[in-house]
């Protein structure tokens, strides 16, 4: 029972930190699974934001999902993909009751937090990208196969199906990698 509300502190604590979506969440998610209560080792981290980046939905709840089953069986699953969706919602909802109750232009006062937010998310996707970048150590392939599939993605066929870059990156990884 103590692991299930750890769980759900964790989770809640990592959908409230996690401005921004996506990857600006990864260095929520390390701090929280990797620092602060071990349940990952770095490698293990990396190979979890790899996998719930390829899985549909967000990083976040995906993540949720894997460890809490990971640390607390089918039920630490449900405790965890629930806290992490539950409490940023919760916050929404306080700040849009909050809003529409202060006078003069709400709509004003998010577009400049929006504005001043952006470079924090900014700095924050740049750290989760060298979080999972730092694993590759000195190994030069997977360094090249990285800047490789970067470069693809700038492709138009790619940005209008990224599931094929998935697809012919895993491939390639399974042909080159080995």
């Amino acid at each position: 029972m103590m692991t299930l509300a750890v769980l759900a502190a964790v989770f809640a604590r990592i959908g409230i930190g996690a401005f921004g979506g996506g990857l600006a969440t990864i260095p929520f998610i390390r701090h929280e699974l990797v620092i602060m209560q071990g349940w990952l080792s770095e490698r293990e981290f990396s190979e979890v934001v790899s996998l719930a980046q390829m899985t549909p939905g967000p990083v976040a709840l995906n993540a949720a999902t894997y460890v809490g089953y990971r640390v607390g069986g089918v039920a630490g699953a449900v405790v965890s993909t629930a806290a992490v969706a539950a409490a940023p919602l919760a916050v929404i909802a306080a700040a849009a009751w909050l809003i529409s109750r202060a006078s003069g232009r709400p709509g004003a006062r998010i577009e400049k937090m929006q504005k001043a937010l952006r470079p924090v998310v900014a700095a924050m996707i740049l750290s989760a990208f060298w979080m999972v970048l730092r694993p590759l150590g000195g190994d030069p392939r997977l360094w090249v196969f990285t800047l490789a599939v970067f470069g693809a993605s700038r492709l138009d066929v790619f940005k209008k199906y990224p599931q094929l870059l998935l697809l012919a990156a895993g491939g390639a990884g399974m042909i080159f990698l080995r």
